[in-house]
Formats: structure tokens, C-alpha cells, sequence
């Protein structure tokens, strides 16, 4: 227990130290627009600390954010998302396999990364994309899909049927009208004006 207690201590001291250098990279960095598309994608995406305690999976994540900031949203940014081990843990999808799906992830990979709140998916979609991502985990500081907790059964999503894994919920998510116009209307607030 004290043993355990210090290794939090440690990554709580290593997250304030990644924090602050993150901080001096806003403000001294020879590329400011890609520290501030890499600051707007942190918001995008959002996670935090304290669900998934694990600074070195905070950094990764930024770096993901910071490598693939001017790429394509689909395939940099979404696909990965699914992967990151912070966002696995945050949104608690190491907990989703095929006997007690957990929607916490899918839900929020339409709702807020890609398609918007109500926006061309209904809850039927969510609890199928949930069984998609099944399997979904991380082991020490990677992806890992574990195929025994993966739901491979047939899936139905947005009115079209398959044995969807979290790749193809990604493709059919990029099929709906509104994924091509959510993060636009997102970026312009960010960017340009912020007014309702």
C-alpha cells in the first residue's frame, strides 16, 4: 500500500511537470498554430487526469494530438482515439467486452468527437457501436484487442447490418452528413467566433 501510494505520489509530480511543459511550449514555440490546433484537439477529445492516472498515457495522448494535428480527422485523429490507452481508461472501454457492453466510449465518439449531440444516430446506434469496440484494451502503455472479449456477432448501425468491429463503426460514423460539418462548426467557434 505505500509502495503504491509513492508510485501515485511520482505520476501525480510527473503530470504537473508534463503540464508545465506544455505550458511553455504554448508560449515559446517556434510553431504556435500547431500548439494551438494541438490545444483545441486536448479540448476535442476530452479527458483528464484523474480517471486514468497514468501521466506517460496523458503524454502519449498529446503527442498523438500534436503528431497528427493538421491530418485528416477521420483516419489521424478518430481511428487513434479508439486505440489511445488514456481514452480507454477515461471512458472505461478496458470494460467492454461482449457479455456486459459498456456504451461509455461509443456514445462519446458520436456525441461529442464526430457527429454531435441528437445528430443522425439514435440509441440503438450507441449500444450497437458499443459492441463494436468490444475487446478494446490496452496493456501497459499500447493497444491491445483482446478477440475473446470482442463481440463478433452481427451488428446493425445506422440501418446497415455487419460484423462491425471499431474500424468499421469509424467508417460507417463518417458516412452520416453531420460528421462533415460537427468539428467544421467546432474549429470555427475555436477559431473565429465563439457566440452561440
Amino acid at each position: 500500500r505505500v509502495e503504491r501510494q509513492e508510485r501515485q505520489r511520482r505520476d501525480r509530480r510527473q503530470m504537473a511537470d508534463i503540464q508545465k511543459w506544455w505550458m511553455e511550449r504554448l508560449i515559446e514555440s517556434p510553431h504556435p498554430a500547431q500548439e494551438k490546433i494541438t490545444l483545441f484537439w486536448h479540448g476535442h477529445f476530452a479527458t483528464g487526469y484523474r480517471p486514468v492516472e497514468d501521466s506517460y498515457h496523458m503524454f502519449l495522448q498529446n503527442q498523438l494530438f500534436r503528431n497528427n494535428a493538421f491530418g485528416n480527422f477521420k483516419d489521424d485523429l478518430v481511428h487513434p482515439i479508439i486505440r489511445d490507452p488514456a481514452m480507454i481508461k477515461y471512458l472505461n472501454n478496458n470494460q467492454n467486452n461482449k457479455n456486459s457492453p459498456n456504451e461509455n466510449l461509443g456514445r462519446e465518439l458520436m456525441e461529442l468527437f464526430t457527429l454531435g449531440e441528437g445528430r443522425g444516430y439514435t440509441e440503438q446506434d450507441i449500444k450497437e457501436g458499443a459492441r463494436t469496440l468490444t475487446g478494446y484494451t490496452f496493456q501497459d502503455d499500447t493497444f491491445q484487442f483482446v478477440s475473446r472479449n470482442h463481440d463478433d456477432g452481427g451488428k446493425s448501425i445506422f440501418g446497415r447490418s455487419g460484423r462491425w468491429d471499431g474500424h468499421d463503426f469509424v467508417e460507417l460514423i463518417f458516412t452520416r452528413p453531420s460528421a462533415a460539418t460537427f468539428v467544421c462548426e467546432k474549429l470555427y467557434r475555436f477559431y473565429v467566433n465563439n457566440a452561440p
